[in-house]
């Protein structure tokens, strides 16, 4: 006998459990409600198996991700210029001797997270050409 799930026979017997109805929880004094006329209610449906699957891969072009990848990281690194010039003009109010030694630091600070940015953009770019030509490990 073969041990496919597709061959593999189902057990029609199986019973869903009984639904339970909700306690209803009332405050002191609150008016018991009259219950509800009309039809009852609808019985409850079970999936049948296989409950959960993961769905397949999604198909996208190669153009459509490396414009995704290009522009999440464009915008990385405008955030990094960007917030590397507030926080310059933010400490202009500073003393001037601590200035020169805080935009310095805040410069490099700033440029070694664009570098990794940058870097990092490539290293996508990478992955994404390599899986286009069916590479996924590098040994």
């Amino acid at each position: 006998m073969s041990t496919h799930p597709a061959s593999l026979p189902l057990n029609t017997g199986l019973i869903p459990p009984p639904s339970r109805p909700f306690q209803v929880v009332r405050a002191p004094g609150q008016v018991k409600a009259k219950a509800r006329e009309g039809p009852p209610p609808l019985e409850i449906l079970f999936p049948l198996p296989p409950f959960r699957q993961t769905p397949g891969p999604i198909q996208a072009s190669q153009t459509y991700i490396r414009t995704l990848i290009l522009e999440r990281w464009d915008v990385e690194i405008r955030h990094c210029e960007e917030t590397c010039k507030v926080q310059l003009l933010e400490r202009i109010q500073d003393p001037v001797t601590h200035q020169a030694f805080l935009r310095e630091t805040i410069t490099q600070c700033w440029s070694a997270e664009k570098k990794r940015c940058e870097e990092a953009r490539k290293v996508q770019l990478l992955e994404l050409l390599l899986a286009a030509h069916g590479i996924t490990t590098l040994v």
